[in-house]
């Protein structure tokens, strides 16, 4: 394939000590790696140091890099990752460690290194990367990184934003992609419009979070009304956000085959006085579902106790759910913007908190952690069932 004025710009100009690819997500700022990262590595070759690769976690590494280079390349040029972290590329060994956790990297700690390649660095644990400032110490050290921003305040972009270091960074939207399809941009446009999303993975800017999460819902749009209907074809399942102090929550949500809606939802108050033990939430959630068929539950990953009554009685698949808040909330934004989430009227509790969820103007990406258990019911649902279930039809 041939490559965009952005990837040759990148591959023609970068030559510091640390190159940054920004940007939108699909603008093609990876796809360029693939070949950058050969022509380092062979330009290295016998000299002393390490090369390394670093990702979040290693299937990351071999989802976002190892794999697409080994259909470019070829399998004898391009290897496995190891049991002891080494895959061979190009001739050279390479250490492929997660960087999200200092104590996967921390072999690294008094090795030089003459070569860096860095996966979705704005995810990495700080200190990783500060460890690397001062092992990357031959003449000829380089790290190369690709990443989507984030907030304003993250501390990668102050690193970036550092006049006196010898850093060349280049900025992507999505539009910069010419071999994109332009049905696949209009839809990818659709998906994050109206959310901090669209800000950062369409125009590639590092955005604040702020206002409310979900501008975009609106109760004409989204709102069901009328009698529930339950339908023979249609899948049913449960998620569930556990409290004994803060409240205990339910949503039973339908899936028709694409699209999903919430029918029917419990909410518990909690709090002292309304505190109630595990079997008695078991019997509120079986008359919550009745005799609806489930296909399975899903629980907050924390409330392992009512995880383990759940499985006791034998009645239910039990699942504990995903908590991955922003990516979850990113789901939930593209459900909501291409019409494929519903909630009906009767989920009360749910439609305020649609309503009232708001991003913490003191904290970079971190939501206000009231009013918010309906919303993490249904991000459950969203980044662990539809997702899955949508996959090949969206």
């Amino acid at each position: 394939m041939p490559f965009s004025v952005k990837q040759r710009e990148f591959f023609d100009n970068a030559n510091r000590r640390w190159n940054f690819k920004t940007g939108a997500t699909r603008s093609g700022k990876t796809y360029m790696d693939y070949y950058v990262i050969p022509k380092r590595i062979r330009a290295r070759i016998g000299k002393p140091g390490l090369a390394v690769i670093l990702g979040v976690t290693k299937s990351t590494i071999e989802r976002n890099i190892l794999e697409p280079m080994r259909n470019i390349w070829g399998n004898d040029l391009v290897g496995s990752i190891s049991s002891s972290n080494i895959c061979y590329l190009f001739g050279e060994k390479v250490y492929c460690l997660g960087a999200e956790k200092v104590s996967q990297v921390s072999k690294l700690r008094g090795s030089s290194i003459k070569y860096v390649y860095g996966d979705e660095v704005a995810d990495w644990n700080e200190e990783v990367f500060e460890m690397l400032k001062s092992r990357l110490d031959k003449p000829y050290s380089c790290f190369d990184g690709a990443l989507n921003p984030q907030g304003p305040n993250h501390w990668l972009k102050e690193f970036l934003d550092s006049e006196d270091l010898d850093i060349y960074c280049q900025k992507y939207t999505l539009f910069d992609n010419p071999f994109l399809d332009k049905a696949f941009v209009d839809s990818l446009c659709k998906e994050y419009a109206g959310s901090v999303y669209y800000k950062r993975y369409i125009l590639g800017e590092w955005a604040l979070a702020e206002g409310l999460v979900y501008p975009m819902f609106i109760r004409e749009k989204h709102v069901v009304k009328g009698e529930i209907q339950y339908h023979r074809n249609s899948q049913y399942y449960v998620s569930i956000d556990y409290g004994t102090v803060n409240p205990f929550a339910i949503g039973i949500f339908e899936f028709d085959g694409r699209k999903s809606t919430m029918i029917k939802e419990f909410h518990h108050k909690g709090g002292t006085e309304n505190r109630v033990d595990n079997e008695k939430y078991y019997k509120q959630m079986c008359d919550t579902i009745g005799n609806l068929p489930i296909e399975y539950i899903l629980v907050d990953p924390s409330a392992a106790g009512f995880i383990e009554t759940i499985k006791k009685y034998a009645k239910f698949i039990v699942k504990g759910a995903d908590n991955d808040v922003l990516n979850g909330i990113q789901e939930v934004t593209k459900y909501l913007n291409m019409g494929l989430l519903k909630i009906h009227e009767s989920c009360i509790e749910t439609l305020k908190e649609f309503e009232g969820y708001a991003w913490d103007d003191k904290n970079d990406d971190e939501v206000i952690k009231e009013n918010d258990h309906h919303m993490d019911l249904t991000r459950y649902y969203i980044w662990g069932v539809a997702r899955m279930l949508n996959r090949w039809v969206i």
